[in-house]
C-alpha cells in the first residue's frame, strides 16, 4: 500500500532511502553485522508516508575456485547475512528488526572458448598480472559488444570485461575494453583499476556511525515478509508471489502481459473495454559515461552528435531488459486503495540487474555489484485513466573512482564534463479506442497543431501531445513536462519497436547495430490516420541527485492521460 502521491515518488526515493539505511545502522546488532562485510547490497521500499522498509545484506569474504583452464569459476560469498528493518519516518526509529543467520551462497561464471580467449588477452597485460598478485580473481562480462560502444568506435566493435579481485578486506576491479572486430584475435585497447566502486558502502557507513547503546532486536517484532522490499524479501532474494495472472482486470483496466525477451515485459492495455495501447515495452536504458557538457542540446545531439551509433563520451551501454541476461523481470503487482481523494490503482513492477546471474541475480545480491545495474521499471495504472511509467535506478553509486580514472575523451572539458547520464526509452503503440489509424496533435503552449509527418519533440512545460480516435471520443494525452522527449513514428516492420510486426532488440543483429536513438527513425513519413509508435525518452540526471546512488536513487517518470472512454 502507498499513500503518497506519485508527484512525491522521486523525492521519496532520493532522500528517504539514505536516511533509512542510517537508522538501521544505528542499531548496535545491525551495525556489528554490517561492519564486518566486504561488500553489500541494499533494498528499499517506502510503504506509506510514515513507514519505510529497508534491507541491507553482504558477505564477510569471497572464495574463488577454477580459472580459464577449467572453463570458468565458482564463487562463494561467505557468511552472507540480511538485515531487515521497518523505519518510523516520524521519529526515525526502528519499529521492526530481524537479522538472518549467516549462509554461504555460490554461483558459477562459465564462458565459451571465444570468451575465455578474451580473458587470456586481458590477463596477459602486466598491470593485470600485478593486480592479480595477492588477490583471488574471477572474470565477468558486463555486456556483449552488441549493446556497447567505446569512445569513437561504433556500436558492436568493443566489449567490456571485468576482473573482480578479492584482497584481505576489500574488493577491487580491473576494467578492460577489448577490440573484438577480429573475433579470433581480440585486442585490449583500454584498461582501468578501481578500488572503491561505491562511494559510501554500507560497511563503511557502519564503521563510521556510532551505534546506540541498546539494540531493539528482540524488543520489536521481526519484519513480516509482506512488508519487506520485493527484491530482498526471500532471505535476500526476490519475492514473486505477488505476480498476477497474465490477463487480469482491475480499476477499469484490462491488462495482458508477457514475460520479457530483451525489451522488458510486453503489456497490452484496455480501459473500460476499449483499447489504449496494443503493446508497450521498456526498449532500452542507454547509460553514458564521461560526456562533454550538454550546452542545451537534446538527447540525440548530446549523446550522438553525428547521428550515428557512435557515442560522444567514454563508453555507453544500451542496456536490454531480459530474464536470462540479468532478470528477474516481472516482480509483482502492488495495489493502491482509494485514499484522500486519490483514485485507486495498481503498480506492475519489473526489475532488471543487467548482466547479473539469471533470475535470482545471486552475485549482485551477494555484493558483487560493480558490473550489473539495478533497474526498477514500473507502470502505474489508476482508475481515473492515468498511466505513470516509472524508471528508477539504484547503486552501486555515481561518485565513484571509476568515473574519475577513465581516460578523458578528446572533447572532454575539464570539470565541466558529465560523469554519468541515463536515458530510458519506453515505447508503445497507442490505440485510443481504435486499433486502426489515429490522429496526432501537438499543443505547443499556445495552440493546437496537427503535424503531417513523424516528429521528435523536446518537451517544455505546458506542451502536450494528443492521440485521438478519428471516429470516436477516445483520446490519450501525454504532458511534455519533466524534461520528457517524445518521438512519434508510424509502425514500420524494418525498425526496432514494440509492435508485434517490428524487430526485437538483439534478435536482429543488423538492426541492433544500427540502433542508437529513436529519433533515427524520423525521416518524413506521414503519421495522420496511421498506426503510430510513441517513444517516451526519460532522463536520469546524476547531477540532480544529492547523495551517491549507493544510498539514494535516480527516478524518471512521465504520465499518460486517457480521456473520452466513458464511465
Amino acid at each position: 500500500m502507498r499513500d503518497f502521491h506519485e508527484e512525491n515518488y522521486e523525492i521519496t526515493h532520493i532522500h528517504r532511502r539514505k536516511e533509512a539505511v542510517e537508522t538501521l545502522l544505528k542499531d548496535p546488532e545491525a551495525n556489528s553485522v554490517a561492519r564486518e562485510w566486504i561488500a553489500n547490497f541494499v533494498g528499499y521500499e517506502p510503504l506509506s508516508n510514515h513507514l519505510d522498509a529497508i534491507s541491507i545484506q553482504g558477505p564477510t569474504d569471497y572464495t574463488v575456485e577454477g580459472g580459464t583452464d577449467q572453463g570458468g569459476w565458482e564463487i562463494t560469498a561467505r557468511n552472507r547475512q540480511t538485515v531487515f528493518g521497518l523505519v518510523d519516518r516520524q521519529h526515525n526509529e526502528l519499529v521492526a528488526l530481524n537479522i538472518s543467520d549467516p549462509i554461504d551462497v555460490s554461483w558459477q561464471e562459465e564462458y565459451s572458448d571465444a570468451e575465455l580467449q578474451r580473458v587470456r588477452v586481458m590477463r596477459d597485460h602486466p598491470d593485470v598480472q600485478e593486480f592479480e598478485q595477492d588477490r583471488d580473481t574471477w572474470a565477468v562480462f558486463k555486456v556483449a559488444e552488441e549493446i556497447f560502444a567505446w569512445k569513437d568506435r561504433p556500436h558492436g566493435e568493443v566489449s567490456s570485461l571485468i576482473f573482480y579481485g578479492v584482497g584481505d578486506d576489500e574488493v577491487s576491479v580491473a576494467v578492460g575494453y577489448l577490440d573484438v572486430t577480429d573475433p579470433e584475435n581480440p585486442e585490449l585497447v583500454d584498461l582501468h583499476f578501481v578500488e572503491d566502486f561505491v562511494r559510501y558502502p554500507v560497511q563503511e557507513m557502519a564503521r563510521q556511525i556510532v551505534p546506540a547503546d541498546q539494540t531493539v532486536l528482540g524488543e520489536v517484532p521481526a519484519v513480516p515478509i509482506e512488508q519487506r522490499p520485493l527484491k530482498t524479501a526471500e532471505d535476500g532474494f526476490h519475492r514473486f508471489d505477488l505476480l498476477p495472472e497474465e490477463s487480469f482486470e482491475q480499476d477499469n483496466w484490462q491488462i495482458e502481459w508477457e514475460p520479457p525477451e530483451t525489451m522488458g515485459v510486453t503489456f497490452y492495455g484496455d480501459y473500460n473495454g476499449r483499447p489504449v495501447f496494443r503493446t508497450m515495452n521498456a526498449m532500452a536504458t542507454p547509460t553514458g559515461y564521461n560526456l562533454p557538457p550538454r550546452e542545451g542540446r537534446n538527447t540525440v545531439d548530446w549523446f550522438f552528435p553525428d547521428h550515428e551509433p557512435v557515442f560522444t563520451g567514454h563508453h555507453l551501454y544500451w542496456d536490454i531488459h531480459s530474464i536470462p541476461f540479468g532478470g528477474p523481470g516481472q516482480l509483482g503487482k502492488i495495489d493502491y486503495p482509494e485514499r484522500r481523494g486519490h483514485p485507486s490503482g495498481f503498480q506492475f513492477r519489473t526489475h532488471y540487474h543487467t548482466g547479473a546471474q539469471g533470475r535470482g541475480s545471486v552475485d549482485f545480491h551477494s555484493g558483487a555489484q560493480f558490473g550489473p545495474y539495478n533497474y526498477n521499471i514500473s507502470y502505474e495504472f489508476f482508475s481515473d485513466g492515468r498511466i505513470v511509467p516509472i524508471w528508477r535506478r539504484h547503486g552501486p553509486g555515481h561518485e565513484v573512482e571509476s568515473l574519475r580514472t577513465y581516460g578523458a575523451t578528446e572533447n572532454w572539458d575539464g570539470e565541466e564534463n558529465v560523469t554519468m547520464q541515463y536515458l530510458h526509452y519506453t515505447a508503445l503503440e497507442v490505440t485510443p479506442g481504435t486499433t486502426d489509424g489515429v490522429e496526432t496533435h501537438v499543443f505547443d503552449g499556445d495552440q493546437w497543431i496537427t503535424p503531417d509527418q513523424e516528429f521528435y519533440l523536446e518537451g517544455e512545460p505546458g506542451q502536450k501531445v494528443r492521440f485521438e480516435n478519428p471516429d470516436g471520443s477516445e483520446q490519450i494525452d501525454i504532458p511534455m513536462d519533466r524534461d520528457l522527449e517524445l518521438v512519434v513514428v508510424p509502425v514500420d516492420s524494418d525498425e526496432i519497436g514494440p509492435a508485434d510486426s517490428q524487430k526485437t532488440r538483439v534478435e536482429d543483429l543488423d538492426a541492433e547495430l544500427e540502433f542508437y536513438h529513436p529519433s533515427q527513425y524520423v525521416d518524413g513519413d506521414s503519421i495522420q490516420n496511421e498506426r503510430v509508435i510513441a517513444w517516451l525518452i526519460m532522463e536520469g540526471t546524476v547531477a540532480e541527485v544529492p547523495h551517491p546512488a549507493a544510498v539514494s536513487g535516480y527516478v524518471a517518470q512521465c504520465e499518460l492521460q486517457v480521456e473520452g472512454y466513458g464511465d
